[in-house]
């Protein structure tokens, strides 16, 4: 089941600095971060300090988009008109008992647009089907509608630590200075961007920015997922891809010749998960003359440790 953020009341509880309205990096003719920007100083802290890397804000949209996490799920699985709807592709009637429909073919539905389906939808219904997790999913949209988490207005900022930017051939005369910049932090660019345009139209006009609004939110919601939750992701990459000591990988085999409750682990395995103590064995342990000697040489010859035991 999906969580929806809160975004207006994160932000409170929460006393973020913000919000973000300029899209420039440095101020101009300098590399100073500029106070309004995605780098900014005086709103995520000084670079290098502890607060810059807990530090959070936000982007004022200046239109309403669908939340994305619940766009991702709607699009894909829900009701794929909406898409179609927003995106001004398609017109539709709205149905209180189905939802959404398509108009007497050669006229158009009385929804148009982003703002025809804000002013609406506390009248939008979705066809729940059969009992499972659909339907959980659909009463969990009826729940986002009527506390007023359907929609976003405000998008959230990570902090500049994980979007970086850097600066190449500053205090090299002989080569030409290279802003490189963290793909994250160029999509909150296009979103300032965006969002200062959103905020003096209206109209038809209004509704085409609001849908690429949407667009863009819905690629910061996939960068960041896939960052954090994918293969090469965050979580699997730096978490739980790492080997642990004295542990070892292999692959699962049949073996006729053991019994149910047995396993078979190689030779090799064996030394290199429990090393630590067959070297006590082999060198400190009083019972180390119970050990067959050809578990002695074995040991030997995968652990690389003759010179431990060589006979003076």
């Amino acid at each position: 089941m999906i969580k929806v953020i809160d975004v207006d009341r994160f932000i409170r509880e929460n006393d973020l600095k913000g919000p973000v309205t300029s899209n420039q990096i440095f101020l101009t003719n300098s590399y100073n971060f500029h106070p309004h920007g995605l780098m900014s100083e005086d709103i995520f802290g000084l670079t290098g300090s502890s607060e810059r890397s807990k530090s959070m804000s936000w982007i004022e949209l200046n239109c309403k988009v669908i939340h994305p996490v619940i766009y991702d799920r709607i699009s894909k699985k829900i009701e794929r008109k909406i898409p179609r709807l927003i995106s001004g592709e398609s017109t539709f009637n709205l149905d209180e008992e189905i939802g959404l429909v398509d108009p007497p073919e050669g006229e158009d539905g009385e929804l148009k647009g982003m703002t025809d389906l804000v002013e609406n939808i506390n009248r939008l219904k979705f066809r729940s089907g059969e009992i499972g997790t659909r339907s959980k999913f659909i009463s969990k949209l009826y729940e986002c509608i009527k506390n007023n988490t359907f929609f976003i207005s405000k998008l959230l900022i990570c902090s500049p630590v994980f979007r970086d930017v850097s600066v190449r051939g500053e205090n090299d005369e002989n080569v030409k200075v290279e802003i490189v910049t963290d793909e994250l932090t160029k999509l909150y660019r296009k979103i300032v961007e965006v969002s200062s345009q959103a905020r003096s139209l209206s109209g038809p006009v209004f509704d085409v920015v609001s849908y690429r609004m949407q667009l863009l939110v819905r690629d910061v919601y996939e960068l960041i997922k896939n960052k954090v939750a994918k293969k090469h992701g965050m979580i699997r990459s730096q978490m739980l891809g790492k080997r642990v000591d004295l542990s070892a990988r292999s692959v699962i085999a049949p073996n006729p010749n053991l019994d149910i409750g047995e396993i078979g682990v190689p030779m090799s395995i064996i030394c290199q998960i429990f090393e630590p103590y067959l070297l006590y064995g082999l060198v400190n342990s009083p019972y180390a003359n119970a050990i067959p000697d050809e578990f002695h040489i074995a040991c030997k010859q995968y652990l690389g440790k003759e010179s431990l035991f060589s006979e003076e």
